[in-house]
């Protein structure tokens, strides 16, 4: 996944969905390094590596903050 697509989606709740998931996960892209992402949920930070992204989407307004 290029970075500079990447970029727009710091700071924003997205879904993002992997190649070996269904549903996906839903949380906040605080930083882009490399090919590896990070996204805070509720109580968990994850690491999620580039590659493996199916899909990027962002979040309703109502879900912003």
């Amino acid at each position: 996944m290029p970075q500079e697509l990447m970029k727009e989606f710091i700071g924003k709740v997205c879904t993002i969905i992997l190649f070996n998931e269904v549903f996906g996960e839903q949380g906040k892209i605080v930083a882009i390094e490399d090919n590896w992402i990070k996204v805070e949920q509720k109580n968990t930070v994850r690491i999620i590596n580039g590659d493996m992204i199916k899909d990027i989407s962002i979040a309703p307004e109502k879900y912003q903050k």
